[in-house]
């Protein structure tokens, strides 16, 4: 055996008198201590010594003493949070007199009264006359109903039980409560054991368990720490989780980086479960051994939730998790841990040699999740506060909390440079870890190349060959992973386990050692390490805000650029042109100088279609961006409008940088929208007054945007690669009034210019206020119309688009209880509006369509009884107006309104033949349908009359109108002349080169007596793709499906070549496959047809309806032998490369059992018809893993069923070659990786020995693959620069 013994835990041992001979024992070669459980009766004589101590301890205080160990122990016992002393001279140990000695105040207004007795004897006359002293009106005026209980301590040991018992009925009706010596020691002893030690200087245990308050109050006592008793707050799913987990799991972990609130979390879950029925401690170690602890809390049989914080550091875990996990069962003990990052899979692996853990992972708080929690907990409500903390803090809590108290203290200044926040708290892990330079250079080189893979990381390697060359490597990184400040991801990737450490440890090497310069490292990094050495400067820069700091920088960066390469140029403007504006601006001019000048016209480019695809794609453009808050603001505006001169087939680039990056952010409003209001007079000044037509262009497109008042942007959210999507309402201020009045005033100057006309229009006709509240909305909407009546349109003669920006003006006005006044009246004056608001439907939410109507031909109604011919001549001629004037979503109201017009006149039918002539002489405004005047004139005055008032005149919907007439003949009145002229107008119209294609159900009834005129609409529809498509357009429900069939039912290979010619122009034809599956019926080869189109396509990816025609070949009596062909043609072909496609379209995975049923019958059918072709086989086992993998180890098994050949079998796919996937690839590969483990297991025997070993290579290269592919998503989504 060893000589080498833990003398302090022998010493512990002897002088508790606890431990036997056998009972520490010590394994040879192993510095581990190993505990055996005492016997019971050793415990309990050790715990009766422990209540002796404490007793004879209680007898040596003072009375002041006494009364607050009582206090102590009646708030522990009660929860009381109010105890008023009376007893005791504030600051001392020493006792007044005064009746009760204290009082608590409950919740329903009564009173518990506190007399404590002294700590030598006491009689039992005494202590009810202490009593009695409540009720003397003379010491204490307190009505008897008042009193809710007494509570009355004592030292004294020889109260009989007749004594206590009289005691007890002192006072009738009031509760008496006496608490002598014995019960207050046992309790100390037993239940509270820290009162014991902080009121008597008895150290029952090691002082590592705690109860949970307890916990919360020795954690909040050091200092360094942030506190933990504050809000819960933004962990309520992580809350869930953990207590489901303690349900259905013996050992939770916890595990995450530090400071992020894994602690916080655990004490809400403790103090969930600390109901009573569970008895909950908390654990942090202090570096003694937790066995006597453990065999002290956990004594009696029961059930316990224990929670160990930072399990990691729990002295001899092994030896604790073996002295409870393997407890009897009448022992539900329910562990809880916290563990950082670092250390979790050593205490994973030490707890699953017992029990299988539940693992949770804690991530960091977001920004805005901090900023809420500073809010709660600090009162910080200060934006820039809590946006600056949000910085220090990177997710950190505990940082947070931090610099929250000493902002609060210091002022902003205090956290402004968060120097004197990081050294007090990382500074000082520095001393106690006692760090060499060497060590805080390896950390160094870590933090600003990190993630670090080996030798893998070029900017690591140069960093540490410059500066490091000495240093072992090896020996630092496994020392810094001990102390517990790198993660060394599978021990091949190191990374700071605390970024905010990182952070200060750059600040450290940088600016306050400076073993660095900043010059220096700028050359080193750039051009090929520029974003991880600008991701440094500005992490210094933004945390470390001091002028020495930033000036020291600054000048490095200035050094560095001068002294670099001129190919290096636009690297270091990109990234440091704000620290030296002159000498970026200089390069970006010549940079614009060389620019030759692109000839490029404006007019016929479409702007808005291309505004939500935000991209800016020259760099110097970008770059000039970023100059809104500096003194070269204005500069930048000029540069990019003399760029735009050169460039205009560039607008897109200039628009979105103006409104991106020189319009409206959240710093817009503090800066009273100095920088907008002066940007828009800088590019209005570029217009000259809407001589420079590009520049009129762009001013329009941005000040359109400018009127805005809720607009959105995204902004990166720090150390992640995800972007908060933020929204932003633009209040009524002053300033923001000043702009739009201005605006409108140069819209009004714009405006007499034809060629800005519609476009300005178009800004007018909307209200530019949304996303406000009804006060700033009728600010807004006050100051515009204004200012728009005033400078905009013509009062006194409105024109038409005058009117409706009037009227949208005063519908808003209403509808927000502004009062209306006679400005708002002026719309009536302007016919062409009266009569587009007559025609056009309002619709008010809460009112039905039909009530719309109802109103709109009431009001059209009321308006044209009056009309005489001359009137509906103007109103055409003002439709022919409104035409061109208004936008396309209004023309169909607009058409809809004009029809009413004629359902109105119906009653005379003179008046409707005079103005439906009136119509067509003016070229027929708005196209109307024409169906139902048709109808109406057949009903009036009858085919003849009809047949010519429309064939003389001329129109654009002409032949659509003739066609009507043929449509809506009655079938009784339909004679050999109508079938004639019917057939004259057919055979001209087909002639023509955009010919009206006969409907169907139309050309059906007259066919029918003219056998000619069937067979040469046939004819013109096969010969015309085109026309085969709209023929079949029609044909959409099962009644058109049979009149088309019933129609060829002569000539069913007719309609089947139709069907194929409207397919290939149109393949969403028959997009239920009703009408393929009806011509199949009566033509099956058409499948073969179809089948040939689909090989014939560019992709075979389905875009159409294949997929449903397909199904529905599938549940067809002629299923084998179509599919037969179908596979013949599009997959069994030595031509065919991605076999995903087709395969996907003829054997999708089905919910129809009979189908799915009829796939795998066919599959294995063919794979054992072609057994001994292995080409074939593959083929098929590919089809299988692609579209039915669920399925694709049976059909595996299957094939080694017919085929033991192990080189064959290597041959097969057993995975897709080609797969996609989001966020992580390992699901991907575990899922593989699952299905070799599935596939190997269900193959036995001798036959398949090397089978076996063939799969077990293939799952341990997929294992070698997952793990290069953890370290490279580790390296990936560590690494923010």
């Amino acid at each position: 055996m060893s000589s080498k013994i833990n003398l302090q835990t022998c010493e512990y041992a002897r002088k508790s008198s606890i431990f036997q001979d056998n009972q520490l024992i010590y394994a040879e070669n192993h510095e581990i201590m190993y505990y055996r459980l005492p016997n019971k009766e050793i415990l309990r004589g050790f715990q009766m010594n422990n209540i002796n101590f404490i007793q004879n301890a209680i007898m040596q205080l003072e009375g002041g003493a006494f009364q607050k160990l009582f206090d102590a122990y009646l708030y522990k016992k009660y929860k009381f949070n109010n105890i008023q002393t009376l007893g005791v001279q504030t600051g001392t140990n020493k006792t007044t007199k005064g009746t009760p000695d204290a009082y608590v105040l409950t919740d329903d207004k009564k009173y518990i009264l506190i007399n404590y007795g002294t700590v030598s004897s006491q009689s039992a006359k005494k202590i009810r006359d202490d009593i009695l002293s409540c009720y003397d009106k003379s010491k204490l005026l307190l009505p008897k109903d008042k009193i809710k209980k007494i509570i009355c301590g004592y030292c004294s040991t020889n109260i009989h039980i007749e004594q206590f018992d009289s005691i007890m009925g002192t006072i009738e009706g009031v509760e008496i409560e006496l608490i002598g010596i014995d019960t207050l020691s046992h309790d100390l002893a037993f239940l509270y054991p820290h009162i014991a030690k902080d009121e008597l200087g008895i150290e029952i245990d090691t002082n590592q368990f705690f109860e949970v308050e307890d916990f919360v109050k020795s954690y909040d006592a050091n200092g360094i720490n942030a506190p933990i008793n504050c809000d819960f707050l933004h962990r309520e799913s992580e809350f869930t989780e953990t207590c489901t987990s303690i349900i259905n799991n013996k050992v939770t972990i916890l595990t995450g980086a530090s400071g992020i609130g894994k602690t916080r979390l655990a004490l809400e879950v403790c103090r969930q479960q600390d109901n009573g029925k569970t008895k909950v401690f908390c654990v942090k170690s202090n570096g003694n051994f937790l066995y006597e602890d453990i065999k002290y809390y956990i004594s009696d049989s029961g059930k316990y939730l224990i929670f160990f914080d930072d399990v990691n550091m729990v002295v001899s875990l092994d030896n604790v998790l073996d002295t409870i996990l393997t407890l009897p069962t009448d022992f539900d003990v329910k562990l809880l841990f916290s563990v950082r990052d670092y250390a979790k899979e050593r205490v994973i692996d030490a707890v699953s040699r017992y029990v299988l853990p539940n693992i949770i992972e804690i991530g960091r708080f977001k920004d805005d999740e901090i900023k809420d929690i500073l809010k709660s907990d600090l009162e910080i409500v200060n934006p820039d506060y809590l946006k600056k903390i949000a910085e220090i803090a990177n997710g950190n809590i505990r940082l947070a909390f931090l610099a929250g108290m000493r902002s609060i203290n210091d002022g902003y200044q205090a956290i402004r440079n968060a120097e004197d926040i990081f050294k007090n708290y990382y500074g000082r892990i520095i001393d106690e870890a006692k760090l060499t330079k060497e060590d805080i250079l390896m950390l160094f080189f870590i933090s600003i190349a990190g993630p670090v893979k080996h030798n893998e990381n070029q900017l690591y390697s140069e960093m540490k060959n410059l500066y490091g060359k000495k240093i072992l490597e090896d020996d630092i990184i496994e020392n810094l992973y001990s102390l517990e400040l790198v993660d060394w991801f599978k021990n091949e990737i190191t990374k700071i386990a605390d970024q905010s450490f990182g952070n200060y440890i750059l600040y450290y090497v940088l600016f306050e050692k400076r073993w660095i310069s900043v010059e220096n490292l700028i050359s080193i990094g750039f051009p090929t390490f520029r974003n991880k050495i600008v991701y440094t400067l500005n992490t210094l820069m933004e945390i470390f805000h001091s002028k020495e700091c930033a000036k020291y920088i600054e000048d490095s960066i200035i050094a560095a650029w001068d002294n670099a390469p001129s190919e290096q140029n636009i690297e270091y403007l990109e990234s440091f042109y704000q620290v030296d504006p002159d000498k970026a601006l200089f390069i970006i001019k010549n940079h614009i100088n060389q620019e030759a000048n692109v000839d490029f016209d404006l007019r016929s480019f479409d702007i808005n279609s291309k505004k939500n695809y935000y991209n800016i794609t020259i760099k110097v453009i970008e770059i000039l961006g970023g100059y809104k808050y500096t003194e070269n603001f204005e500069d930048a505006i000029d540069l990019l409008m003399f760029y735009f001169e050169k460039r205009p087939d560039l607008i897109m680039d200039f628009y979105f940088v103006l409104r991106e990056r020189f319009l409206y952010d959240k710093y817009s409003y503090r800066d009273k929208y100095n920088h907008e209001m002066r940007l828009l007079d800088k590019l209005w000044d570029y217009t000259e007054e809407g001589k420079n037509y590009n520049n009129s262009i762009l001013y329009l497109q941005i000040v359109e945007y400018a009127l805005k008042t809720e607009i959105s942007f995204t902004e990166e959210i720090r150390n992640s690669r995800s972007v908060n999507f933020v929204r932003m309402t633009l209040g009524f201020t002053a300033e923001l009034a000043d702009i739009r009045t201005q605006i409108w005033k140069n819209l009004a100057i714009l405006r007499k210019n034809e060629e800005y006309d519609n476009t300005i229009n178009s800004i007018l006709s909307e209200v530019h206020f949304n996303g406000l509240d009804e006060e700033d909305t009728k600010n807004y909407l006050q100051t515009d119309f204004n200012t728009i009546y005033e400078c905009v349109i013509d009062r006194n003669t409105p024109n038409f688009f005058d009117a409706k920006v009037v009227a949208r003006y005063k519908k808003e006005a209403e509808r927000l209880g502004i009062k209306i006044d006679e400005r708002y009246m002026i719309a009536a004056r302007n016919p062409e509006f009266r009569i587009y608001r007559m025609l056009t439907r309002e619709h008010l939410i809460g009112r039905t369509i039909e009530e719309d109507e109802r109103l709109r031909k009431e009001a059209i109604s009321k308006e044209i009884s009056v009309y005489d011919l001359k009137d509906f001549k103007e109103l055409f001629s003002v439709c022919k107006f409104l035409e061109k004037a208004v936008c396309d979503r209004e023309q169909w109201n607009l058409n809809a309104g004009l029809n009413c017009v004629f359902e109105i006149i119906e009653g005379d039918t003179e008046l409707y033949l005079e103005v439906l002539k009136s119509y067509f002489d003016a070229k027929a405004p708005f196209s109307l349908n024409g169906y139902r005047q048709i109808k109406y004139l057949l009903d009036h005055i009858g085919y003849e009359a009809t047949y010519c008032f429309i064939n003389n005149e001329v129109f654009a919907k002409k032949d659509e109108w003739m066609a009507f007439i043929w449509e809506c003949m009655p079938e009784e009145t339909i004679d050999e002349k109508i079938i004639n002229d019917y057939k004259t107008f057919v055979f001209n119209n087909l002639a023509k080169d955009k010919p009206i294609v006969p409907a169907v159900q139309v050309v059906a009834r007259y066919c029918e007596r003219d056998s000619k005129l069937k067979a040469v609409v046939i004819k013109a529809v096969l010969t015309n793709p085109q026309m085969s498509a709209n023929f079949l357009s029609y044909v959409y429900d099962d009644v058109a499906v049979e009149g088309i069939i019933n129609f060829f039912e002569n000539d069913i290979i007719a309609l089947a070549s139709i069907y194929m010619s409207a397919i290939e122009n149109n393949c969403h034809i028959d997009y239920d496959g009703k009408l393929f599956k009806r011509i199949f019926e009566q033509h099956p080869t058409v499948w073969n047809e179809y089948v040939d189109w689909i090989k014939s396509k560019d992709t075979m990816c389905g875009d159409g309806n294949e997929h449903k025609i397909i199904e529905l070949i599938w549940g067809d009596d002629k299923w084998r032998e179509c599919v037969e062909y179908a596979f013949k043609v599009l997959i069994d072909d030595d031509v065919i490369f991605h076999i995903k496609e087709p395969a996907d379209m003829l054997f999708t995975n089905t919910t129809d059992e009979t189908i799915l049923e009829r796939k795998k019958y066919w599959l294995i059918e063919k794979l054992r018809e072609t057994s001994l072709e292995l080409k074939k086989c593959k083929k098929l086992i590919e089809m299988v893993v692609n579209v039915l993998p669920d399925w694709k180890l049976e059909y595996i098994l299957e094939f080694l069923k017919i085929n033991k050949n192990p080189e064959d079998f290597k041959e097969i796919p057993l995975f897709p070659s080609s797969y996609s996937w989001s966020g992580s690839e390992i699901p991907l590969i575990m899922e593989k990786i699952d299905f070799l483990k599935s596939l190997k297991d269900n193959i036995k025997g001798i036959n398949f020995i090397e089978h076996r070993k063939y799969i077990e290579e293939y799952r341990m290269n997929l294992e070698r693959y997952k793990d290069n592919v953890e370290l490279r998503e580790y390296l990936e989504n560590a690494d923010y620069a």
